[in-house]
């Protein structure tokens, strides 16, 4: 039998598909043991949500027996291989699951292999960052503010046809949001850590640069959105130079790491209007402190990392995804989605 733990708030409905899968399968859930949801479909719960002494032993015994995880257990990320000695395989809950596996310890340990969910969240974030693109270059604060005042203004608008959109970070959510925006007539700029002949984002876009050549990338958007994981590697990587290197008025998006933009540069370019405006959706701290100044900034806009939050569609596609790893980790074949444990991604 293989021992299957789910770490992670789930409804029984998809709890009973896991046991579904194969008379194989030994599934432990037990939904007092794990984080309570703060909303339909998060993994995550309270910040400060612990286990009683009596129910941190009953975990304990859990993950001992542990041969699969869906998801890193709270408040044991740290001693993972410790407390679960057995354990061969983590289905992660989250597309960016590189800085979780390295905290739990698990890049070097290559007996364990990391799925994460990638793809899961792409089309919800996809549609955030179009939203963004759509209410800055319309004007939606200004019609707004002539409804409420009842103020008939005639004027100019703006479009994204034949703007370009340059896309730094070519992966799953990349070209969901290049996908999108190619209906409206834009012209689609990836950027991405190597290019080959036969990559697969050639199908999304029409020009593709590595990483090295960012700066030329950027010089040529009027919209730009970033996607990238966080790791060592993009860490800071859109600093005061790199934003310098955009294209004047350009309109930024993030839905990736917010470590992978240099906060500080990023208010600088909205202040001076280098920037026209953004939309994020991941900080360098979370949750955003009070004193940001772009909570005051009106062409900014802010969601608080759950603008992929979406039940209906997440969780469905989050069992589906560990039904089929299911299968196939008990045939013996390759699981989608493995973290390249040295790319982090």
């Amino acid at each position: 039998m293989t021992t299957v733990v789910v770490a992670s708030f789930f409804e029984e409905e998809f709890v009973r598909r896991f046991r579904e899968v194969d008379d194989r399968l030994r599934v432990l859930y037990r939904p007092d043991l794990v984080p309570p949801p703060r909303w339909e479909g998060d993994h995550n719960g309270p910040e400060d949500w612990e286990r009683t002494p009596e129910e941190e032993e009953e975990f304990l015994g859990m993950l001992a027996e542990a041969e699969v995880l869906y998801d890193f257990p709270r408040g044991h990320v740290g001693d993972l291989m410790e407390v679960a000695p057995n354990l061969r395989w983590v289905q992660g809950s989250m597309a960016g699951a590189g800085e979780v596996a390295r905290a739990a310890g698990l890049l070097d340990r290559d007996e364990v292999v990391v799925t994460t969910a990638s793809g899961i969240y792409s089309g919800p974030l996809a549609e955030f960052v179009l939203m963004g693109m759509l209410q800055h270059v319309k004007g939606l604060d200004l019609l707004r503010r002539d409804k409420a005042t009842r103020t008939w203004r005639q004027g100019t608008t703006g479009t994204l046809e034949r703007e370009t959109l340059c896309v730094v970070g070519t992966g799953s959510i990349g070209r969901a949001i290049a996908d999108r925006a190619r209906p409206f007539g834009m012209r689609l700029v990836g950027v991405k850590r190597t290019v080959h002949e036969d990559d697969a984002a050639w199908g999304s876009f029409d020009e593709l640069y590595e990483t090295g050549d960012l700066k030329e990338a950027l010089g040529q958007a009027d919209f730009v959105a970033l996607t990238l994981p966080g790791t060592p590697q993009t860490e800071g990587l859109l600093d005061r130079e790199a934003m310098a290197a955009i294209k004047p008025g350009a309109y930024l998006a993030n839905v990736g790491r917010g470590k992978v933009v240099e906060e500080a540069a990023l208010v600088e370019a909205l202040e001076s209007g280098h920037l026209s405006g953004a939309a994020l959706d991941v900080f360098e701290v979370e949750p955003l402190p009070e004193e940001s100044p772009l909570w005051g900034m009106e062409n900014v806009v802010i969601s608080a990392h759950t603008t992929d939050v979406v039940p209906e569609l997440i969780n469905a596609a989050q069992a589906d995804l560990f039904c089929e790893n299911l299968r196939r980790y008990l045939a013996g074949e390759g699981l989608l989605n493995v973290l390249d444990k040295r790319l982090l991604y």
